[in-house]
């Protein structure tokens, strides 16, 4: 998880030292203006899809599928991915009155941030964000 121009992928040799590096990273997380704590059980299998996701997120147009029941930790774990990768996550607030209308509005947003300031950007959509009847 070095920030470097072209990350190398290398296998990590202290799990200790991870969950020592990502447990920090969680607490600065909290820090953030906006972002409020995790309460997050940093598990084996959680320190390994952490460490899959940031790989995806660093490949260029990297995207990824997170599968599994709710609950699981997929929003957290990637909110955490973005924020170790140093991007920006972007997700889009549905209410009451959201239409078709505001959805272009924010993927508009989504894309002066990405393409016209040229800024590094997580979109996360989650499941209770699909809408049926547009």
């Amino acid at each position: 998880m070095r920030q470097m121009e072209s990350p190398p992928f290398e296998p990590v040799a202290d799990m200790k030292a991870l969950k020592a590096f990502l447990t920090e990273r969680i607490e600065d997380y909290a820090l953030e203006p906006g972002n409020s704590a995790m309460d997050l059980v940093l598990f084996k299998d959680a320190l390994l899809h952490l460490c899959r996701i940031n790989r995806i997120l660093n490949q260029p147009r990297g995207n990824a599928l997170l599968v599994g029941v709710g609950g699981s930790g997929r929003k957290s774990l990637a909110k955490l991915a973005t924020f170790v990768a140093e991007q920006r996550c972007f997700s889009i607030e549905i209410t009451k009155n959201y239409r078709i209308t505001e959805f272009r509005e924010d993927l508009k947003q989504l894309y002066r941030l990405t393409g016209g300031q040229n800024k590094a950007t997580t979109f996360l959509f989650d499941e209770t964000q699909v809408r049926d009847g547009w």
